[in-house]
């Protein structure tokens, strides 16, 4: 006798990130419906607030959900990606393509083509074969989204996969053309220079999956995934952002995984946060000199050393 798949394909665990796409949403729209009747200056809270849910989006809620579906219905899984698009700004299952590939070349330097194979690598835009300095590399990532081969990628993919993407991009684009008709103040002034910094401060937390950056650059070493890595530790970081770990693993059993590879990430000099991966960027400034931990960089040196 067959027994009826559960609502969650996982975990019931899964409820919390699902309402907290479902909220950002909610978010997004009553500001949106409010915004004919408020001042200017009531839109600027809401607005300034609204880049970090989206990175917070794209680096946890859709991130998870790209590795970890979140429901056993299929259908249910397609709606939740048409939300999704409204709550990172894009097509969901392009970022899901986008992102897949960013793991296949895992930020590889520059082959023999002159190019990377991950679109998003650090050492994609860099001078010779060095990766991009870091400011730089955040500010201008959102401009260089490669579209034609995302797109081929989905095609590759079926039909089915077509008619997501399709479905997606049209009520992505008709939510687009509703604000600039109806509120095109909101849309000009508040919406889109959100939506521009959320996907900025998404872009350090997508690559410290990966890469461990400097003050000055990214990664000293491409595609070294343990040496060239920084890693969140905290359990309350791995269970709330719903993010750090790998494709493998659901987000609810990271903080044991965390604890179990640990001996070997420190071995090896991985950077290991506090915090989320934003923090990195304040986290040994703010533990003072007798307490800052070295980069990779810095421990790079002493093994080649040795």
């Amino acid at each position: 006798m067959s027994t009826k798949r559960p609502f969650f394909r996982y975990s019931p665990w899964d409820a919390l990130p699902a309402l907290c796409g479902v909220a950002q949403v909610a978010f997004l729209l009553g500001t949106f419906l409010a915004s004919p009747t408020l001042p200017w200056g009531a839109l600027v809270p809401p607005s300034w607030s609204w880049p970090s849910p989206t990175a917070g989006t794209c680096s946890c809620i859709s991130h998870n959900f790209i590795h970890n579906p979140y429901f056993s219905s299929a259908w249910l899984n397609r709606a939740y990606g048409v939300l999704e698009s409204f709550a990172i700004g894009m097509p969901h299952q392009l970022y899901h393509h986008y992102h897949l590939n960013h793991h296949a070349g895992d930020n590889d330097a520059k082959g023999p083509d002159g190019t990377t194979r991950d679109w998003s690598s650090t050492y994609r835009y860099g001078k010779g074969d060095q990766p991009e300095p870091f400011w730089r590399y955040c500010l201008l990532s959102f401009w260089r989204v490669e579209v034609g081969p995302v797109l081929r990628v989905a095609v590759r993919h079926g039909r089915a996969n077509v008619l997501q993407v399709l479905a997606e991009t049209l009520a992505l684009a008709a939510f687009w053309v509703v604000m600039a008709l109806v509120v095109r103040r909101y849309f000009l002034f508040f919406y889109l220079p959100s939506f521009y910094l959320g996907w900025t401060l998404s872009t350090p937390r997508a690559t410290w999956n990966i890469t461990a950056p400097s003050p000055a650059t990214l990664s000293p070493t491409p595609s070294a995934p343990t040496t060239a890595s920084t890693t969140s530790c905290g359990s309350t970081t791995a269970t709330t952002r719903s993010t750090t770990g790998t494709p493998r693993r659901h987000w609810t059993r990271m903080p044991q995984l965390h604890q179990k590879i640990r001996p070997h990430l420190e071995a090896n000099g991985t950077k290991v946060l506090r915090g989320p991966h934003l923090t990195g960027l304040i986290e040994d400034f703010l533990a003072g000199p007798s307490q800052r931990r070295p980069g990779p960089a810095e421990e790079e040196a002493p093994r080649r050393a040795a």
